[in-house]
């Protein structure tokens, strides 16, 4: 948590800045009563990475719902890392290393119990959907002759 803590976000993998942004709109839509599904998807199909989106909701719900505390977020126009948007950037990097062990002791103090093994797993997915793509972008690039 510590090394995004007040970070700006120009200083963040264009994953984590992507992401730091996506938390801080779905909560900004999410609150003025909107879709925020609808409201991401022309983001992350920029980027990419339309099926994180699903699971991305899917924990940032779960937080919103089941959340042991209020998280709170940076306004969209913050430049650094907040204290709760650096845990999270923290979980999703766990994820991102294959460290589930750290992902789940991350997640146990930003949700209830029954709400964590769902939580880990969507944060697993989101953070593969993020690994794959730019293996996807790759694959898909016209070949040089």
């Amino acid at each position: 948590m510590y090394r995004f803590l007040d970070r700006p976000l120009d200083q963040l993998d264009e994953h984590l800045h992507f992401l730091v942004s996506a938390m801080r709109h779905w909560t900004m839509v999410t609150r003025s009563g909107r879709c925020a599904c609808r409201a991401l998807a022309p983001a992350f199909a920029w980027r990419g990475v339309s099926a994180a989106l699903p699971d991305f909701a899917a924990a940032m719900g779960t937080f919103d719902r089941e959340g042991k505390r209020w998280l709170r977020f940076g306004a969209a126009t913050a430049r650094a890392v907040s204290d709760d948007e650096a845990v999270l950037l923290a979980l999703v990097d766990s994820a991102m290393r294959g460290e589930r062990d750290a992902a789940r002791r991350i997640a146990a103090t930003l949700v209830t119990e029954p709400a964590l093994a769902r939580t880990v797993t969507a944060i697993e997915w989101v953070a593969l959907r993020f690994l794959q793509a730019p293996l996807a972008q790759r694959d898909n690039a016209p070949r040089q002759a």
